[in-house]
């Protein structure tokens, strides 16, 4: 599996070209404004109405809700999924595999009207113990598309992680509010492209007091022109170079033993989250005309790619205790 993941990646940034750059575009433009919500809450949709005419196969600890749409998905998925539970284990350290189902959902407008979110490819439910899906070209993810085949994997990997780090924080006795948003966001980001080489980019920091809560959220993606997902993915990417791999699980385990995330990423790094943010912007916004001018058409390419998945991956508000 990490061979196929390193593989296709490597593939997919170099096939992609102009195609991917394009829908970027359209991806900025379609999914600039969302809606965070409950499942049921948009229309009174429920699971069983989801799934009522679906076939469902089991695997590991997840029930895979399909029709014979999806059914060819089926080899995939399970690779995937396999990879996304490995990974977890040996970055966050969460190996229980708490029983979860996966959803294919027929289209865009029956994902809106069970998740509530808005011009969305997956989200994760941890009120429901769900992940739901809506794969992009579909005929082209059937017909072994290098491109399609990433993001997808890709795709499921992000919302799986979602699902580990939740869980972790069970088993810690740790509350999910505690880690700012960029935290969960960055995470599943980060693991998703574990396999990926990618260097630096510059872009204009949005500050992390902007980046907490789902509300922060919002007007973030509203007022400033840099994608927090990229920005997210690449807060945990710098803090992992500089600390290592296992600065993650550190991080979780001080801060659930302090109940503050400053506290806790001070105690594991040894350094402030004041500074890290200042070393951070000063990365990412010196010499931005330098960095652009010198990028290759590939990293360029990977840049684009990075920021389509992340533009259309979305979460439930993290105030499931409802």
């Amino acid at each position: 599996m990490r061979d196929g993941i390193g593989k296709r990646a490597a593939s997919a940034l170099f096939l992609c070209g102009v195609l991917v750059m394009l829908a970027v575009s359209s991806a900025i433009v379609s999914s600039t404004m969302y809606i965070l919500s409950l499942p049921g809450q948009a229309s009174g949709i429920t699971k069983e109405q989801v799934t009522k005419h679906m076939k469902k196969e089991s695997f590991k600890q997840a029930d895979i809700y399909y029709t014979s749409k999806e059914k060819s998905l089926l080899p995939l998925t399970k690779e995937t999924l396999e990879y996304a539970v490995s990974i977890n284990q040996i970055m966050i350290g969460y190996s229980n595999q708490k029983p979860i189902d996966i959803i294919f959902f027929h289209n865009e407008k029956q994902m809106e009207a069970y998740s509530g979110l808005m011009d969305v490819v997956g989200f994760y439910s941890e009120q429901e113990q769900l992940i739901g899906l809506l794969p992009e070209e579909k005929k082209k993810l059937l017909e072994g598309d290098e491109v399609a085949v990433y993001l997808y994997q890709r795709l499921l990997i992000h919302e799986y992680t979602h699902h580990a780090f939740h869980q972790k924080l069970k088993e810690l006795e740790a509350d999910p509010d505690k880690f700012p948003l960029w935290f969960h966001e960055g995470l599943s980001e980060w693991i998703a492209n574990y396999e990926l080489l990618i260097d630096p980019i510059s872009f204009s920091v949005v500050p992390f007091d902007r980046l907490q809560t789902d509300q922060d959220w919002q007007e973030a993606r509203a007022e400033y022109e840099t994608d927090v997902y990229l920005q997210s993915f690449y807060m945990i990417n710098e803090l992992t170079d500089k600390y290592g791999k296992d600065i993650i699980s550190e991080m979780i385990k001080e801060t659930a033993k302090k109940g503050d995330f400053k506290k806790g990423f001070k105690s594991a790094t040894k350094e402030s989250l004041d500074q890290f943010e200042k070393e951070f912007k000063k990365t990412f916004e010196e010499n931005s005309a330098a960095l652009d001018s010198s990028y290759p058409m590939p990293l360029l390419l990977m840049k684009s790619l990075l920021a389509h998945s992340a533009l259309r991956w979305r979460h439930l508000s993290l105030c499931r205790s409802k």
